[in-house]
């Protein structure tokens, strides 16, 4: 009996000191995704906001008091809740008028995004990126707002604008809105997409808004996804494909989760506080990479391949594949440039000439910009510059023609 006493005591004092120690979380195991490699991730397990990934202001270079840009959120049971308190203040008076916003930013540097078109910035912004990046996997997990009224929750992205620090000149503004759903419509899912001053993206808003295929996005945790290639946006709810838009940016942008009222959404009712609650967000990359392949183009009807001599401007034809017979078809908007892979000139009819010229023009010429249709599995191409105009094989000089397109037939029918 002693013996069992001391027992008794010993595992009794044992509780008592597991009580008083702290409690140590266990690492959350980050699932994998088959073809990908995690390359970001925030399990938002708190307690506070990691902030080597994400500041808790929003586009304070667009308030002339930043506090006032300051994010109102907590953690609780591993989610992230970003709210709008009662009390809350509109984030930019001066630019925003009453929109109040509480928001995590991936980045903050001056001019991204100027919403307002306005030429100056209103408070100055030491650049900092926590996480921006071009291409790959995203996945949020996140309830939305029942609250009603007018409000919306947000997961969207913005270019970075690495090519200059002037807004105006920039082509590097695409944002992509892969969720801006409104409280007074909880079973729907909003995607829209702008390029603002990108040429090659978006030119006029792409907006969907569709009832979710299952599910109650309020009520219950669903991921949405964007699989960010090369030309395309495929969005994903839970897993399937909801939607796919064939243009997209390609160059680094930053994230930006939030939550708004008395925005273009609408005004608030007299809930408070607004919020929604975020569970995780990842970011994965393709093993293998994004590169644009590198292949032939081959003309049908001679079998013969695309190429170019770098000592004349007219593109031929050649029966052995060469350095010079490798192209790039890299896509910019609903066109594509057909680049050379060796050289990086491309294909165009700037000077309309009755041949097709290669250079080094801007890709910004239409004259460089061509619609790459499909007919049967094979390929031909229109300019955007002259839409009547074709790259074909002519048999008679065994040359490319800048011809006149009449439809598709064997003369401008390519595989590649």
């Amino acid at each position: 009996m002693k013996k069992l006493s001391i027992i008794i005591s010993l595992s009794a004092g044992l509780l008592l000191i597991g009580l008083l120690l702290p409690t140590v979380a266990t690492a959350e195991t980050v699932p994998s995704k088959p073809g990908y490699t995690l390359d970001f991730d925030d399990e938002f397990n708190g307690p506070t906001l990691d902030k080597s990934k994400w500041t808790d202001y929003y586009l304070p270079h667009w308030a002339s008091d930043p506090s006032k840009a300051k994010a109102n959120y907590r953690f609780a049971d591993g989610k992230l809740i970003e709210y709008i308190a009662k009390d809350q203040q509109p984030w930019s008076p001066a630019l925003d008028g009453t929109v109040k916003s509480s928001a995590i930013m991936s980045f903050n540097k001056n001019w991204v995004h100027n919403f307002s078109g306005t030429d100056q910035i209103l408070s100055n912004q030491k650049t900092w990126e926590g996480y921006t990046t071009t291409y790959g996997y995203f996945e949020l997990r996140a309830k939305f707002s029942d609250v009603g009224g007018g409000g919306h929750q947000a997961w969207w992205m913005v270019g970075m604008q690495n090519d200059t620090n002037d807004w105006f000149h920039s082509q590097q503004t695409a944002e992509i809105d892969v969720i801006e759903s409104f409280f007074s419509k909880p079973k729907t899912w909003r995607i829209a997409a702008f390029g603002w001053n990108d040429p090659f993206f978006e030119t006029d808003w792409e907006l969907h808004e569709d009832p979710v295929p299952s599910g109650n996005p309020t009520q219950d945790y669903h991921t949405y996804g964007l699989d960010w290639e090369p030309g395309s946006l495929k969005f994903y709810y839970d897993g399937k494909l909801y939607r796919q838009i064939n243009e997209a940016p390609d160059y680094p942008m930053g994230t930006i989760l939030n939550i708004y009222t008395d925005a273009g959404s609408g005004k608030g009712n007299a809930t408070f506080p607004k919020s929604w609650s975020i569970d995780y967000f990842r970011v994965y990359k393709k093993n293998g990479g994004y590169a644009i392949p590198k292949k032939t183009l081959q003309n049908i009807p001679s079998k013969k391949y695309l190429t170019l001599d770098p000592n004349k401007d007219q593109v031929s034809l050649t029966d052995m594949s060469s350095d010079y017979s490798k192209w790039q078809l890299v896509p910019k908007g609903k066109y594509f440039l057909i680049q050379n892979a060796k050289s990086k000139e491309l294909l165009h009819i700037e000077s309309m000439k009755n041949y097709v010229e290669h250079g080094h023009v801007p890709a910004t010429n239409w004259s460089a910009q061509w619609q790459k249709l499909d007919y049967g599995g094979q390929i031909y191409f229109i300019n955007r510059w002259k839409p009547n105009q074709t790259i074909a094989f002519d048999p008679k000089t065994n040359s490319l023609l800048n011809q006149t397109f009449t439809g598709p037939n064997e003369a401008n029918l390519w595989q590649n």
